[in-house]
């Protein structure tokens, strides 16, 4: 296990930025996620941390050593391709007995370690096939065992899951902190989804056109998000976003949006908020439907359309004059377009940026739980 460190790095490919001033510490042991959109600059940091690319400016350490110019050959690294790169002309045993033989290991420990990653893997009956012959969720864990075979110091994936289907992508990300856990790896995961996040790891970097959003652990990014970009990505269905203005009369104060009129005098935090146009943040598992005791705040809404998503439900709703917001709801919830729901909301769940994007208010009744999951 070793920490990685990236140092404010910056690429750039003719006029075009790939990262710009990205730093960041990868602890030793962890699971590390870098999340953002296709062109978010994942791929150009992967390849920087594994020696592929050189960086035009800033550095990256490997247990406090610069490796800025040690080649990948060098770094003891492994690093698994979204398109997982197999070679369709060997079988499944020698792809992945592929990195020791090129290394010159003696034949018995290739057989031995080939088992070991493939027992693991549960891919043992298939190392005599060839790779043109076997699912993709097999073709993906052939690419792992090919990773972990010569037992590197850190394992790299970009974008593993994108191309398989939702049940294998479930049982794939179990199997990836199995895997962790089993040979102490150092995992830097690379993905555009938010569930990989929240589900397998300890540490987020957030990237928007190679810029850093925000660099925290998992929960902290959840709870307490850096701006408006963290907030409706780190989540899913992503958070519900208001725009509209704060409006004082007397010694109330009203947030109003599109035909709505909520009053947050008594939100904490909102009597310092200096702006007048504000955006408000509700996520979509917070706003709830029908009849629920403790609800301060109700809308009439009219559903769109009820989406089962698996064993839960994301209902699309219209409130007030054209407003279009997603409710979560846990189970299969299945309602008529065009029906008349009562939409709650409690006031201690809304999230409010700044017109720049920069977060104003979180919601403070989630602080405990936040203080339980930080660091």
């Amino acid at each position: 296990m070793i920490t990685v460190s990236v140092s404010h790095l910056w690429k750039r490919y003719g006029k075009t930025v790939a990262l710009q001033d990205v730093s960041a510490e990868i602890n030793g042991g962890s699971f590390f996620c870098i999340l953002g959109e296709p062109g978010a600059g994942k791929t150009t940091l992967l390849r920087i941390i594994a020696g592929l690319e050189v960086p035009d400016e800033g550095d990256v350490f490997f247990d406090g050593q610069n490796v800025t110019l040690v080649s990948a050959q060098k770094r003891n690294v492994a690093m698994v391709f979204q398109d997982f790169a197999l070679y369709p002309h060997m079988t499944v045993f020698e792809n992945i007995a592929s990195p020791l033989r090129a290394i010159k290991a003696e034949e018995g420990k290739i057989r031995e370690r080939v088992h070991e990653v493939a027992a693991f893997l549960k891919i043992e009956h298939l190392l005599d096939r060839s790779p043109l012959y076997i699912s993709g969720g097999e073709k993906q864990r052939v690419a792992i065992a090919r990773a972990l075979v010569k037992e590197p110091k850190i394992s790299l994936f970009d974008e593993p899951l994108v191309n398989l289907d939702f049940k294998i992508r479930e049982d794939m990300r179990a199997q990836f902190k199995l895997m962790q856990k089993e040979f102490n790896q150092t995992i830097v995961f690379a993905t555009p989804d938010p569930v990989d996040a929240m589900s397998m790891a300890d540490q987020v970097l957030i990237l928007h056109e190679g810029k850093v959003q925000q660099f925290a652990t998992v929960w902290e990014a959840y709870y307490r998000p850096s701006n408006m970009f963290v907030a409706t990505y780190l989540g899913f269905p992503p958070m519900n976003i208001l725009s509209g203005e704060l409006r004082e009369e007397g010694p109330h104060l009203f947030f109003v949006a599109s035909g709505l009129k909520v009053d947050v005098t008594d939100l904490p935090g909102i009597r310092e908020v200096r702006e007048r146009k504000l955006l408000v943040g509700i996520r979509p598992e917070h706003l709830l439907l029908g009849d629920e005791k403790g609800a301060e705040i109700s809308w009439d809404g009219e559903v769109l359309l009820s989406e089962i998503v698996g064993s839960d439900t994301i209902v699309h709703l219209k409130v007030g004059k054209d407003l279009g917001l997603r409710s979560f709801v846990p189970g299969i919830y299945r309602v008529a377009v065009g029906a008349r729901v009562t939409v709650n909301l409690r006031r201690d769940n809304i999230y409010a940026f700044k017109e720049s994007g920069e977060s104003v208010i979180f919601p403070g009744r989630h602080e405990s739980l936040f203080n339980t999951f930080k660091g």
